[in-house]
């Protein structure tokens, strides 16, 4: 009898059966995060397989993530040996070479996964970021369009492309990245932010505060959005929106140092200086150690005159931060304001030892040393102004090239005028000079002042300023272009180069006798003294101003009729003046030198003598050869000098200056003198 033979089937090895149950259970803890079971188990694994694929792998990346990098380079490394064609092995070895900073190492890695997975996005997204992080831009741009081919929705490598956008300066490009980002996911709150950061930086501030809205719209308590667009509002000059902004962002964020900053500069612009004074103290209560904000604080006391507290401010920004170049031109200029040249002096070159680009101090240190009678060293400094951001004229940029003093035989100019009307009446003394030198010259002014200008420079072709430069101001045949304040550097290096003769300019004849009959008859022969008393140049009309009271010692002397010459609108004033002193100051209802400066010129033209203090009006006067005297405060404007009564710039003007800082009595005690023994010298 034959026996049946039964074949057994192959039973599985019970250790291989352990390894993948354990195996199993090993990714299960690593899942969880319980990283300490997962390495344990694939130790376990390993003293059994020490060539097991997957357990190497698995305590590689346990290893990157308790960031013990060379053990899980030298893991993944042995994994790698086992089986060369797993792409996920060379993604963790990428990973982790990243880590080290050997990103060459890295490169080769994310290439070789690749080779092995030609689709796979997240290895192009990380080559490109580590190729970005190497300098090579625009092969990082290139690898993330090619993740972007395979995941054309992938937000992470959108950002990615941007960032590196951000680093080759295209910001456009990187604008219309997060736009696309946008389009994917419009609530994506961090890409509406990057974006209004960057439409900030592009100075598209309308869509920047659009971007910032629509954060606001998906989050309204973020406190730095609302911080972020009060800046933009303040920028568009919408200082009460932009309160409203710092306020919501306090709102939110009591504790916000910045906003307190922000919202301080908001209220001085505004004028309200003992409000912004408040809330940089606020600031410095959360930080006392913002030098921005100490800074802040003592350009505020500094605009209330509160030199000392001031200084203080100053001093404390430096003693936080010593390289604080704006803190010393800020001190610079109090300690000037206070009379202190010396010592202003030298924390003006201070900042420029800090910051030798800093326009600002530049021309700051320009204008003392033009006070001081530093001609020439001043003119060469005060050529810095162009690229001061408060500089108060826009440079024309014309195309003919600069004129940088070389002969002018055979040659034509350009001038262009600058700054406010006194200044350009004021550099006027130069062009007669100028009209020497060169063949032909053509100057753009303001309009007020061709009529008076063409008919004093007969030689000169004068235009019309406008914002649209003249068509004939372009032409490239034109040899040369200059501001006419730059002509001082050439033409005006020290004293001697200044004219002697009294006049440059001349009012119309005709208009001059007319006027000088007509108030003649009007005061029985009186003296005629014309008066202005006040100016309306934005940021220093205080320190140079007077009120009418001050000027009663002057207008009460019986032998004058006095003839006002004070521009804007004053007609109150002149009456409650009147009211209260009896004391007639005549006003010529037919002369407005804010519409017509020819007019003004022969009004002047017809007077005996010109008080006033700096404006305008004492320019027009000087130029004019007129007997003129100006009122000064302590520490005078740059262009009047220091501890002298005359000035170049005028022959027949003379100076009364304060002698204490903020006191006119003394000034007007001794104009009223001088004006009483000058009647008496003139009828004897």
């Amino acid at each position: 009898m034959n026996s049946k033979q039964n074949d057994r089937r192959p039973e599985k090895d019970p250790n291989q059966v352990d390894v993948e149950r354990d195996l199993q259970r090993a990714i299960g803890f690593h899942q969880t995060g319980k990283l300490q079971q997962a390495e344990l188990i694939c130790q376990q694994i390993l003293q059994i397989h020490p060539q097991h694929f997957t357990a190497l792998h698995l305590l590689g990346v346990i290893a990157y993530q308790v960031e013990n990098f060379e053990i899980a380079v030298d893991l993944i490394q042995q994994a790698v040996k086992v089986d060369p064609n797993q792409s996920s092995c060379f993604f963790s070895l990428g990973l982790t070479l990243k880590k080290q900073g050997r990103l060459g190492e890295a490169i080769n890695a994310y290439y070789k996964v690749l080779e092995i997975a030609p689709k796979n996005a997240d290895a192009y997204n990380n080559l490109g970021n580590i190729l970005g992080l190497s300098g090579q831009l625009e092969e990082a741009v290139d690898t993330y369009r090619k993740a972007l081919e395979i995941n054309p929705d992938d937000i992470r490598t959108y950002n990615n492309l941007s960032v590196v956008f951000q680093k080759q300066g295209k910001l456009a490009e990187a604008i219309d990245t997060y736009y696309k980002i946008l389009e994917i996911d419009p609530t994506d709150v961090g890409v509406c932010r990057s974006l209004g950061m960057l439409l900030t930086e592009q100075g598209k501030l309308e869509e920047a505060i659009e971007a910032y809205y629509k954060v606001l719209e998906i989050d309204s308590t973020d406190a730095g959005i609302y911080n972020n667009l009060g800046i933009l509002l303040k920028e568009q000059g919408k200082f009460k929106e932009a309160i409203d902004a710092y306020c919501k962002a306090l709102e939110i964020f009591p504790g916000y140092a910045d906003a307190y900053n922000n919202l301080g500069n908001v209220l001085q612009l505004q004028g309200n200086f003992e409000d912004a004074a408040v809330v940089y103290k606020k600031a410095l209560k959360i930080n006392p150690n913002d030098a921005r904000t100490h800074n802040n604080l003592g350009v505020t006391n500094q605009k209330q005159r509160k030199f000392k507290e001031a200084i203080d401010a100053y001093c404390k920004a430096l003693e936080i931060f010593p390289g604080y170049a704006d803190a010393y031109n800020n001190l610079g200029n109090v300690l000037q304001l206070q009379g202190n040249f010396e010592d202003a002096a030298v924390v003006y070159k201070k900042a420029l030892e800090i910051n030798s680009q800093f326009s600002e101090a530049h021309k700051n240190l320009g204008m003392l040393l033009l006070l001081t009678g530093e001609l020439e060293h001043g003119w060469e400094k005060y050529e810095w102004r162009w690229k001061c951001h408060d500089f108060p004229s826009e440079n024309r940029n014309f195309p003919q090239p600069l004129w940088d003093g070389t002969g002018l035989s055979d040659k034509s100019v350009l001038v262009w005028t600058e700054q406010g009307v006194g200044d350009e009446i004021m550099f006027a003394n130069m062009l007669d000079t100028l009209s020497w030198m060169a063949d032909e010259i053509i100057t753009e002014c303001e309009e007020r002042l061709v009529p008076l200008f063409q008919r004093s420079f007969p030689k000169i072709q004068f235009v019309s300023r406008e914002q649209k430069p003249n068509p004939i101001l372009l032409d490239k045949d034109i040899d040369y272009q200059v501001p006419i304040g730059s002509l001082a550097q050439w033409l005006r290096k020290n004293e001697s180069q200044f004219p002697k003769k009294g006049s440059y300019l001349s009012a119309s004849s005709e208009k001059v006798s007319q006027l000088r009959d007509k108030y003649k008859r009007l005061t029985d022969d009186r003296f005629l003294v014309g008066i202005s008393w006040k100016s309306i140049n934005h940021g220093i009309e205080k320190e140079k101003s007077t009120i009418l009271e001050n000027w009663t010692p002057i207008l009460s002397q019986p032998d004058c009729f006095f003839v006002n010459l004070q521009y804007g609108d004053i007609k109150q004033e002149i009456g409650e003046y009147y009211s209260s002193t009896g004391i007639l100051i005549y006003t010529d209802q037919e002369i407005n030198p804010l519409t017509n400066l020819d007019d003004f010129a022969a009004q002047i033209s017809a007077l005996d003598l010109v008080i006033s203090i700096s404006n305008t009006t004492v320019h027009i006067s000087g130029a004019l050869g007129k007997k003129v005297w100006t009122l000064l405060p302590y520490v005078p404007d740059w262009r009047w000098m220091l501890k002298r009564e005359d000035t170049p710039w005028y022959p027949t003007m003379k100076l009364f200056r304060q002698s204490q800082m903020n006191d006119w009595r003394d000034v007007f005690q001794r104009v009223s003198l001088a004006l009483k023994l000058h009647i008496e010298k003139c009828d004897s």
